[in-house]
C-alpha cells in the first residue's frame, strides 16, 4: 500500500477521534465530513476553536436555523478553521439570503458555503448558481430537488459559463445511461452534475467512470447503485489507468476496516468506507501536484461532494428515525 495514502488515513482516524470524543451525539457520517474537512486542510481539529465557534454560532441562529440542523457540526468546524470565524459566518449568511428565494433549508447552508469561499463578485455567483438550478428543474422536473443547489453552485464556481457546463452535465447523463451504469435516477443525475464539472471530454469522463465502477465491484468492493457511488466521479478525470486505481481503492478499503468507525457493530457500513477509501486515493492524487489555488480548490470541491452525499444519507436516517418512532 502506497505510503501516502496509508499516511492520509491514520489522518482521517485521528481526526475523527478527536472530533467524535467532543460530539458524541452526531450522527459518525457527519463527524466522518468534519474529519474530511480537517484532513483537506493538513491540520489536526482544535476542539477549543470547535467550541468557541460553537457558542458564537448560537449568539448569531436561532434553535430553529437551518444553520443549526443536520450540519451544524461542518458549519463550526468551518467557522474554526477561518481566520475570522465572525467574519465567515456573516459571509455565509449573505450568501445564504441571496438564495434563500430558492430554498431555505439545510443543502441551501451547504450552497452558501460553496458560494462564500469563493473571492469573486457574491451576487453574480448566486445569479449563476439558479439560473443553473432552473436549467435542472426545467430538464429534470422530477429529479431535481434542494438537494441539487450545491451541485448548481459546484457548477457555478467552476469558471464556466453556467449554459455550457449544465449542457455538459445533459450530455453526461445521457452517456451514462447508454453505459447502461447500474445507479439509481437521482444518482445519475448526481454523476452527470459531478463529471461536468471535471476537466476532460464527457465522453472520456463517463466512460472511465463506468470503468470504474464495474473493476470494483468485479474485486468486491462496490460502491453499490444508491448516492455513494457518486464519490466514484471525483477520480474519472485522473491520468492513472484504472486497474491501478480500483487495485488502490480496494487496498485502501482493507487498510480502514482496522479502525473505527469502520468497523466494529456501529461502524457507517462498508458503502460509506469505500467512499472514504475514494477519497483517501483521490486525496494522495492531489497532493502530486503543487499546492496551488487549483490544487486547494479540487479538495474543496471533494470535500463539498462527499459532505452532500453524507447529507443525503443523514437527512434520511433521521426521517426514518422518527418514521419508525411513530
Amino acid at each position: 500500500m502506497e505510503k501516502q495514502i496509508e499516511k492520509k488515513c491514520l489522518d482521517l482516524v485521528d481526526n475523527y477521534r478527536i472530533l467524535a470524543e467532543g460530539n458524541k451525539m452526531e450522527f459518525s457520517e457527519m463527524i466522518l465530513a468534519c474529519a474530511g474537512l480537517y484532513l483537506a486542510a493538513g491540520v489536526h481539529p482544535d476542539m477549543v476553536k470547535v467550541q468557541e465557534c460553537k457558542k458564537l454560532l448560537k449568539s448569531k441562529a436561532g434553535i430553529f436555523s437551518n444553520f443549526r440542523g443536520s450540519d451544524e457540526l461542518l458549519v463550526r468546524c468551518k467557522m474554526a478553521l477561518a481566520v475570522d470565524p465572525d467574519l465567515y459566518f456573516e459571509n455565509v449568511e449573505g450568501e445564504y439570503q441571496r438564495l434563500k428565494s430558492f430554498f431555505s433549508g439545510e443543502q441551501t447552508v451547504l450552497a452558501a458555503m460553496i458560494l462564500a469561499e469563493q473571492r469573486v463578485s457574491a451576487e453574480s455567483q448566486a445569479d449563476k448558481t439558479k439560473l443553473i438550478y432552473k436549467e435542472m428543474k426545467e430538464a429534470h422536473p422530477w429529479l431535481t430537488s434542494e438537494s441539487d443547489l450545491p451541485f448548481a453552485a459546484l457548477m457555478a464556481v467552476s469558471g464556466r459559463d453556467a449554459s455550457t457546463v449544465y449542457e455538459e452535465a445533459e450530455e453526461i447523463f445521457a452517456l451514462l445511461k447508454n453505459n447502461k451504469l447500474r445507479a439509481d435516477k437521482n444518482t445519475l443525475q448526481m454523476l452527470s452534475h459531478i463529471l461536468a464539472i471535471r476537466k476532460g471530454s464527457a465522453e472520456e469522463k463517463s466512460n472511465k467512470l463506468c470503468a470504474l465502477a464495474t473493476g470494483l465491484k468485479e474485486a468486491g468492493h462496490s460502491l453499490g447503485t444508491g448516492s455513494r457511488l457518486a464519490i466514484l466521479g471525483i477520480l474519472a478525470d485522473s491520468g492513472l489507468p484504472t486497474d491501478l486505481l480500483v487495485d488502490r481503492i480496494c487496498e485502501t478499503d482493507d487498510f480502514l476496516k482496522q479502525y473505527k468507525p469502520f468497523r466494529g457493530i456501529f461502524s457507517v457500513g462498508k458503502d460509506c468506507r469505500r467512499m472514504f477509501a475514494v477519497q483517501m486515493v483521490q486525496s494522495s492524487l492531489s497532493n502530486e501536484e503543487s499546492l496551488s489555488t487549483s490544487a486547494l480548490m479540487s479538495a474543496s470541491v471533494e470535500l463539498a461532494i462527499i459532505t452532500m452525499i453524507l447529507m443525503m444519507i443523514v437527512v434520511s436516517s433521521t426521517a426514518s428515525y422518527h418514521t419508525g418512532s411513530h
